[in-house]
């Protein structure tokens, strides 16, 4: 079996972490935002398929809470797939050569294992680097509201975990802004620092949200009322 390419991610995350904040100040974002979601892909995407990041409009999280109250407004807020329209975010892509040179080494190994469960290095690697992305003060480069958050994206479908992955990346100070808020549930949710500590990780603690809801029925973004 190939070698993990550990010296990769690691040059990844760094190379992420650096690129990330600049190219969102770049972007000139036109109206505030409360979250960054940082997308990644398996091989199910071309190897050019580099991680990108989702800004999502803040005035889009007060529709959902607003239509879908405070008991479902979560799943909508932090649905990664559900937020996706561009009227509802905006998109900031990173197209550095350096970038494009560690991913392509990246996906040469995740095709030559051929094991989904492998991508599971790189969704730990895009949440350390979320995790770091949190310790910002993000006002020096983009409209953000007072609980913004940066979070991982599950393009590859293969975890489908957007709070697990939220979970995993945020501060305690920011979870707690958000329980507060009724953001995210406050029932049977705990949160530990400890990195070596990965019982929160890849769990949602909604469990399976699709059986419950569905987001097909969402009218046209176009259509609301400010």
């Amino acid at each position: 079996m190939p070698k993990l390419p550990k010296s990769t991610l690691a040059q990844l995350e760094k190379l992420l972490i650096s690129e990330i904040p600049g190219a969102i100040r770049d972007a000139h974002l036109a109206e505030p935002v409360y979250c960054a979601r940082i997308w990644y892909n398996g091989t199910d995407s071309e190897e050019d398929a580099v991680p990108w990041v989702m800004l999502v409009k803040d005035s889009v999280r007060q529709k959902f809470i607003k239509k879908q109250g405070e008991e479902h407004a979560p799943y909508y807020i932090w649905g990664a797939d559900e937020i996706t329209d561009p009227d509802q975010s905006f998109q900031v892509h990173l197209a550095s050569d350096r970038l494009r040179t560690l991913y392509s080494t990246w996906y040469q190994y995740l095709c030559d294992v051929d094991d989904d469960d492998e991508l599971q290095h790189f969704r730990e690697m895009i949440q350390q680097v979320s995790k770091s992305l949190n310790e910002l003060d993000w006002k020096s480069f983009a409209p953000v509201t007072d609980d913004f958050v940066v979070a991982p994206a599950d393009g590859s479908h293969t975890f489908c975990d957007d709070l697990g992955d939220l979970l995993a990346s945020v501060t305690p100070r920011q979870l707690e802004l958000l329980q507060s808020r009724k953001l995210i549930p406050s029932a049977d949710l705990e949160f530990d620092d400890d990195d070596d500590d990965d019982d929160h990780v890849g769990k949602s603690p909604f469990g399976d949200v699709d059986d419950e809801l569905s987001f097909e029925d969402d009218e046209d973004w176009d259509d609301e009322d400010e």
